[in-house]
């Protein structure tokens, strides 16, 4: 037993990059709010400033946890996929700006469904508060098919439910953080460590 928990403890490594990836998501939809007459510019431009390091900081957690996390493989994934995607944004800007709410939408679907699948992990560990990052999860989702639903509400309305989402999702992955933060201490707390 004591091995499983010295496994554990010392596994869960680099949960801080949550953290991380939630403080830039928040300063990214509080820098939304603070300029919205920069309208798609700025907005496009944060976005792919944000996707590309919120995708580095999953990489990053997803291989130096891989042999603690049942799903690490989703986490690497969806790492890798915001570093294309944000990758293909910086090279088409033009592309950027013109499909921008398809973009946000279909990424804050995909975000959604990872913040709802960790919550289920969450769960099966035994943690609490598991609910409130469904919830949050389930409220991004709404969020993304907003956008996608109504693309054409003009930039005011993209601004004001992106910089929502980008917050929220912000707050979402700094409890998730934590979480992963309070099973590394447990664990060691039980070895005396």
């Amino acid at each position: 037993m004591s091995t499983l928990l010295d496994t554990v403890g010392n596994s869960i490594k680099n949960w801080w990059w949550f953290l991380v990836k939630g403080l830039l998501l928040i300063a990214a939809g509080i820098a939304i709010f603070a300029r919205p007459v920069a309208g798609y510019v700025g907005l496009s431009i944060l976005f792919t400033i944000v996707i590309i390091t919120s995708g580095i900081a999953q990489v990053v957690f997803a291989t130096s946890n891989k042999a603690f996390l049942k799903g690490w493989g989703w986490t690497l994934v969806s790492g890798i996929l915001d570093i294309a995607i944000g990758i293909y944004l910086a090279m088409y800007p033009l592309v950027t700006m013109a499909t921008l709410p398809f973009f946000v939408g279909f990424w804050l679907i995909f975000k959604s469904f990872y913040l709802m699948g960790a919550s289920f992990d969450l769960n099966e560990l035994g943690l609490t508060g598991w609910g409130w990052l469904l919830f949050g999860g389930f409220l991004v989702l709404l969020a993304g098919f907003y956008i996608i639903y109504y693309p054409v509400a003009g930039a005011a309305g993209i601004v004001a439910v992106s910089g929502t989402a980008f917050i929220l999702a912000g707050i979402l992955y700094g409890i998730l953080s934590f979480k992963l933060k309070d099973i590394k201490v447990a664990a060691k707390s039980l070895l005396g460590k």
